[in-house]
């Protein structure tokens, strides 16, 4: 059983088809990439005690917003904050962060990439 199938509860919760989709999009291309981030990220960060799922989850969305040229993965987490039950002002209280402490620019990014998501999520409930 590969990382992505031991982490698949968790991975379900932020995408209903994430297995499916790290199987047979990334995993064919660089397994070992895909091994090391299910490890790294949903069988280790994502199960550290100390601060809830939500809130880790905020803090991601912080980060990666924060980042910039990570819209590939920004558009998947916004979409398991989606899933995950977090509101959409919550998310708009991420992005006032990211702008205080990284720059109209990204978060103005981050703001364009949620709408998409959002619309998306909306169409498909």
């Amino acid at each position: 059983m590969n990382p992505i199938e031991q982490n698949a509860d968790l991975l379900h919760l932020f995408n209903p088809d994430g297995v499916r989709l790290a199987n047979e999009t990334v995993r064919p291309v660089f397994p070992d990439l895909v091994d090391k981030l299910a490890s790294d990220i949903y069988g280790y960060a994502y199960r550290r005690p100390g601060i809830d799922l939500k809130t880790r989850h905020l803090v991601t969305l912080g980060v990666i917003s924060a980042m910039g040229g990570c819209e590939n993965q920004l558009r998947f987490q916004l979409g398991a904050a989606l899933h995950l039950g977090i509101s959409v002002e919550q998310i708009r209280e991420v992005f006032i962060q990211v702008q205080a402490f990284a720059g109209n620019a990204r978060a103005f990014n981050a703001a364009a990439i949620f709408k998409s998501v959002a619309d998306e999520f909306q169409n498909n409930e």
